[in-house]
């Protein structure tokens, strides 16, 4: 269970690195701040797992597509970015799936209560 909460809490900061690099303060603090619901209620991991995945596709997708097309239009190498970019996807997407984990587990305390 700890290894699932190291990979939720290293996926919100590699995105709140990202809004950082941007000059977004708040959004940066919001991700760095996220992984305390891992300690939350179900609803509160839900939360969780919505934000990341909504991270996953409209950060981390959207910034691969905008990377990759920059780097095609200045006619410079994009298939190591792309393969970076890729397993920085997977990497996020193996967080939010693990959040199901923390789900099953903190489900299965509270059943016999």
């Amino acid at each position: 269970m700890w290894w699932r909460i190291i990979l939720i809490v290293m996926a919100c900061l590699l995105t709140g690195a990202h809004f950082l690099r941007y000059g977004n303060h708040l959004a940066a603090a919001a991700f760095a701040l996220a992984p305390l619901l891992c300690f939350g209620r179900v609803m509160a991991l839900r939360a969780l797992q919505l934000l990341l995945a909504a991270a996953l596709v409209l950060v981390w997708g959207v910034a691969t597509f905008d990377y990759v097309s920059l780097r095609l239009a200045a006619d410079a190498p994009w298939l190591r970015l792309l393969a970076i970019m890729s397993a920085v996807i997977l990497f996020v997407g193996v967080a939010v799936w693990s959040v199901e984990g923390l789900i099953a587990k903190k489900r299965q305390r509270t059943l016999y209560r």
